[in-house]
């Protein structure tokens, strides 16, 4: 053969291969916030109410998941938002739940003497206290079993879901955290008022600052909803009891004030356990726990 030519060299590419920029998911912020908190509360104040007077205590069940539940995993879907982060789904260590749960423990007491010093004010509710003592108290153990998953448990998880996970969320996305936790809280408290009184907000309102503060310090909502889920049991034991209905004739006796220092304490020592985890935590592996 003669005048072969030699084919053409193709150059081999060198260096890492390119890679495609990953897709980053939107980060939700104030304006939609606000939107979906109108869209749940009309679903709940025009829904909710008809499906407990005509289901019950199941109507109650049927009214958390359908009107408040669901469209929340609904939102977070449709909007595009990255559940796992808005949500602040991770577990918490250990030294997280127990302080945590301190933190709660003296918080939780602390809304006591709030609720005692509005009463100062605000008449108490006895009225309705007492309706609310009726209907859930339990005459078997099937029953009260029912009610603590009703009343404690699916609340707890639904509550945490929509205020603690995409409401400060939502808040974080366009406030500093102080001002995320806050709002959230107010409107946490705003979300349990009823036409009859207006004296559940502000011992709520504490108690949303509580659990959102501890959300922002561990960046875990499971922790939030095991310690609403355990102040809701408490709160339907002691409702149950019928030593109760007597108590509630002096529901507006001052409460013990050598428990204030206590309250004090506790609630200062979860907030320190809560912040050695926190600088553990990023010393060990260079990241913060805390939402962003």
């Amino acid at each position: 053969m003669t005048g072969a030519v030699a084919p053409d060299r193709v150059p081999v590419p060198t260096g890492p291969a390119p890679t495609r920029p990953v897709p980053t998911r939107p980060v939700l912020t104030l304006g939609p916030t606000l939107a979906f908190i109108l869209v749940v509360a009309g679903l709940f104040t025009l829904g909710g109410v008809p499906l407990q007077r005509l289901l019950g205590d199941g109507g109650l069940f049927a009214a958390q998941v359908v009107l408040l539940l669901f469209p929340s995993l609904l939102f977070l879907r449709c909007g595009g938002f990255d559940p796992v982060r808005t949500l602040s789904l991770r577990l918490p260590t250990r030294r997280q739940v127990i302080g945590g749960a301190i933190l709660f423990l003296g918080g939780a007491q602390l809304a006591w003497f709030l609720a005692w010093a509005q009463s100062l004010v605000l008449s108490v509710p006895l009225d309705y206290l007492q309706a609310m003592a009726t209907e859930l108290r339990a005459d078997s153990i099937g029953r009260f079993l029912w009610i603590l998953f009703v009343a404690a448990l699916i609340p707890a998880i639904v509550e945490e879901v929509i205020f603690r996970g995409i409401v400060l969320a939502g808040f974080r996305g366009s406030l500093s955290m102080g001002w995320a936790v806050l709002g959230s809280a107010v409107i946490f408290g705003a979300f349990h008022l009823s036409p009859q009184t207006a004296f559940r907000f502000l011992p709520t309102a504490w108690l949303g600052v509580l659990l959102g503060g501890i959300v922002a310090a561990t960046g875990s909502l499971p922790l939030a909803m095991l310690l609403h889920g355990v102040n809701n049991a408490l709160i339907l034991a002691v409702m149950s009891a019928p030593i109760m209905e007597e108590r509630l004739g002096s529901s507006e006796q001052a409460p013990p004030l050598m428990l204030l220092p206590f309250s004090v304490a506790l609630f200062w020592w979860g907030t320190r356990i809560l912040r050695r985890e926190r600088r553990s935590l990023r010393a060990g592996d260079g990241t913060s726990t805390e939402i962003s």
